[in-house]
């Protein structure tokens, strides 16, 4: 059995869903909001890159190199599937209210 320590691994998505069983919590949604992730991480670097100027004020050459290189990576991560990142939509207990699809959200 494995032990999970706050903070010191992040639970896969089949271990979150098998888990979530035993509390009783059925799952109604999941989304992977991996590119998502990669585009807004690809916009910060963006933004970054357009106000380098303003942040060579602030911080030092070290600081500057060192988050360029966590936001190009992480967006590589997202983009090639190292890392992912899920939205879970659980109901404790039965749930038959819950929209059979997600047309609801993107109606006016």
């Amino acid at each position: 059995k494995k032990i999970y320590i706050p903070w010191c691994m992040i639970p896969t998505l089949r271990e979150i869903i098998s888990l979530s069983a035993n509390y009783k919590f059925y799952t109604l949604d999941v989304e992977s909001l991996r590119l998502h992730y990669m585009r807004t991480l690809l916009m910060w670097a963006d933004n970054f890159e357009k106000n380098i100027d303003k942040v060579r004020e602030m911080f030092d050459e070290k600081f500057v190199r060192m988050w360029r290189l966590y936001l190009y990576s992480c967006a590589a991560c997202f983009y090639n599937g190292v890392i992912d990142l899920h939205q879970i939509v659980f109901s404790k207990g039965v749930n038959n209210l819950y929209p059979l699809t997600r047309d609801y959200l993107y109606k006016e």
